[in-house]
């Protein structure tokens, strides 16, 4: 997955609604150009012992407080509403000032995932992956001091098996078989002639997790 993490600045804990709206929409507009990617605003504690079920948040709003979810990984969502944008409440975290982190995660959408247990052309599943660096440069207006990070190509993480599992890329010259680590892990790297030729893709068994593996490209 792609992470840009940004400590929370607010005082007590808390937020402007008009910041986080405009991740939101952000978020959205990025959701809807990359259609195999699943993209989502976070927050978590930097506290050890507060679990994400500890969190709760509300916004502030003058007809009363308007209660924000926060999922089981920390997902979240702001209700997008006009008055609610001319009024700009808070948003209240109830944990202590400084501890709030915002993070944004971008990874390939379940419904292409599920599809990893059958044959998938080699520059379908890259362009996907490439993407993730078009929603990092988006999002990076509001993560500015964020690493940068670039997708180098796609990690499939397998059960240990007695036998090696691997990706196989039919290509023209031959085929070219991906074979996992003592760990079960391989990664199918992004090349250009393979993009441009878009062989056929197979697995000799499907993978228990599927992440975008990338590269520092700076501090």
């Amino acid at each position: 997955m792609c992470l840009a993490p940004s400590l929370a600045s607010a005082e007590d804990a808390r937020l402007p609604y008009h910041l986080l709206r405009e991740m939101q929409m952000a978020q959205l507009e990025m959701s809807r150009s990359h259609t195999n990617l699943a993209i989502v605003l976070e927050m978590r504690s930097t506290l050890p012992d507060v679990k994400y079920s500890d969190i709760t948040a509300y916004i502030d709003a003058k007809s009363g407080k308007i209660p924000v979810p926060i999922g089981a990984a920390g997902a979240f969502a702001v209700p997008v509403r006009e008055d609610l944008s001319a009024e700009d409440p808070w948003i209240i975290v109830n944990q202590p000032k400084g501890t709030m982190v915002l993070s944004w995660q971008a990874g390939l959408a379940p419904a292409l995932v599920r599809q990893m247990t059958n044959a998938l052309h080699y520059g379908r599943l890259m362009r996907v992956v490439q993407g993730c660096d078009e929603v990092q440069e988006s999002m990076r207006q509001f993560f500015p001091g964020a690493p940068h990070l670039t997708a180098n190509g796609l990690r499939l993480i397998f059960r240990s098996s007695a036998i090696a599992p691997a990706a196989i890329i039919h290509a023209r010259g031959g085929d070219r078989r991906l074979r996992a680590d003592t760990l079960g892990e391989l990664v199918i790297p992004i090349d250009g002639d393979l993009m441009e030729e878009d062989p056929v893709m197979t697995f000799t068994e499907v993978p228990v997790a599927v992440e975008i593996a990338r590269k520092s490209e700076g501090p």
